[in-house]
C-alpha cells in the first residue's frame, strides 16, 4: 500500500452503459481529489470496458480492471486487491454520489478518529427520477461497532449497504466478499464493524441509491433469493457462540430474513413457488418457531409482524387475493 495516497474507490462494472458515465463523472467531479479511482470490468458484454478504457487515457487518477465475469463480490476483491490507498470506498455503477460525499467522509474520520464511516442515501427512482430520503444516521456520534451490528441488524437508520461508507484499507486484511453469493454485504460490514472497535456517525445524505427494475434486488425468484437467509442464520450462530451481547438482534434479522422468504414466494409464479416449496415449507416451520419472539421483540414494523402471522399460517396470498377482487 501507498501511504502517499490517501482513497482509493472501487466500482464493480457489469451491464451498466447507460449508467456508467453518471456515476463515473459523480466521482471524478469530487470536491476531494486526492484519490484513485478503480473500475473493475467486471467481464461486461456491453461497450462497458470501453468506456472504462476511455476515462483512463483522459484522467491519471483512473485504473481500470479488465476480469472474467465473477459477480460484484470478485470484483469489489479484485479492487480491493490492488487499492493502494489508505482508505476504500465502493460505488455500485448504476448509482452516483453527492459533490462533497468524501470530503464529508474524510473529514468525518479525521475528527473522529476512527477506521469506519457511516452516512446516509438518498432512494432515486430510475422511472420517475424522484428523489426521496432513505437511510441515515439521525445526528454525528461515535459508536462502538458492537452498537453499529446492533443497528445494522435492525435497520436502525442505516444497513449493511457497503457503498455509504468509508473504511480504513486494514479492516479488509483477511475479510472478503463472499463470491458467487448476493447480499453480500450483510457477512462482511457488521465483522468490519466489530473489528473497527469504534464507528463514526455522519448524519449526511452523500450517496444516490438508484432503484431500477432488473437490478439483482429486483430480480426473480431463483437459488440466490435464498441467500439472505443463509447469511442470517450463519451470523445467528456466530453470534451465539462469540457474540452473545448481539444473539437478540441477529435472531430478529434471521426471524425477519424467514418472512422475506415467504413473501418472495407468495408473490411468485406458481411455477416458482412450486421449484421453491421445500425452501418455502423450511422458512415456514422457521417463522413458525420464532412468531412469538418477533411478535413480543421491539424490531420490526407492525405491518411486518402482521404479515409474518399471515404467511406463517399461509392466509397472506389468499387474503391478498380477496382484497384484489374487492379492489382495495
Amino acid at each position: 500500500m501507498d501511504n502517499g495516497l490517501l482513497l482509493s474507490i472501487i466500482v464493480p462494472v457489469y451491464k451498466v452503459e447507460p449508467y456508467l458515465p453518471r456515476c463515473v463523472d459523480s466521482i471524478l467531479n469530487q470536491t476531494f481529489g486526492a484519490f484513485e479511482l478503480i473500475l473493475v470490468d467486471d467481464g461486461s458484454p456491453d461497450r462497458c470496458g470501453e468506456i472504462c478504457d476511455g476515462y483512463a487515457a483522459q484522467d491519471s487518477r483512473v485504473r481500470v480492471i479488465h476480469k472474467e465475469n465473477g459477480g460484484l463480490s470478485s470484483a469489489r476483491n479484485a479492487g480491493i486487491d490492488i487499492a493502494r490507498g489508505q482508505w476504500l470506498a465502493f460505488v455500485d455503477s448504476d448509482d452516483y454520489i453527492t459533490p462533497d460525499c468524501y470530503e464529508k467522509l474524510l473529514d468525518c474520520g479525521r475528527r473522529r478518529n476512527v477506521k469506519l464511516v457511516c452516512a446516509g442515501r438518498w432512494d432515486v427512482s430510475e422511472k420517475t427520477g424522484e428523489k426521496t430520503p432513505g437511510l441515515c444516521p439521525e445526528k454525528e456520534e461515535t459508536v462502538s461497532g458492537t452498537e453499529l451490528a446492533r443497528r445494522i441488524f435492525t435497520w436502525d437508520h442505516l444497513d449493511s449497504a457497503s457503498w455509504d461508507k468509508l473504511y480504513r484499507a486494514e479492516l479488509f486484511d483477511g475479510i472478503r466478499y463472499p463470491v458467487g453469493r448476493v447480499n453480500e454485504d450483510l457477512p462482511v460490514t457488521y465483522r468490519l464493524a466489530l473489528k473497527a472497535g469504534e464507528v463514526a456517525m455522519l448524519p449526511e445524505r452523500v450517496y444516490y441509491y438508484v432503484h431500477r427494475e432488473g437490478s439483482i434486488t429486483y430480480s426473480a425468484v431463483s437459488p440466490k433469493t435464498f441467500h439472505l437467509s443463509e447469511h442470517t442464520e450463519q451470523i445467528l450462530a456466530l453470534c451465539r457462540e462469540n457474540y452473545p451481547e448481539l444473539e437478540r438482534q441477529a435472531r430478529f434479522l434471521n426471524a425477519w430474513a424467514q418472512y422475506y422468504n415467504l413473501y418472495r414466494l407468495d408473490l411468485a409464479a406458481a411455477s416458482d413457488r412450486k421449484e421453491f416449496s421445500e425452501q418455502y415449507r423450511r422458512s415456514r416451520r422457521r417463522l413458525i418457531r420464532e412468531l412469538p419472539f418477533l411478535l413480543g421483540c421491539p424490531y420490526g414494523t407492525g405491518r411486518v409482524k402482521r404479515d409474518s402471522v399471515l404467511l406463517a399460517f399461509g392466509l397472506y396470498r389468499p387474503l391478498r387475493t380477496v382484497y384484489r377482487a374487492l379492489g382495495r
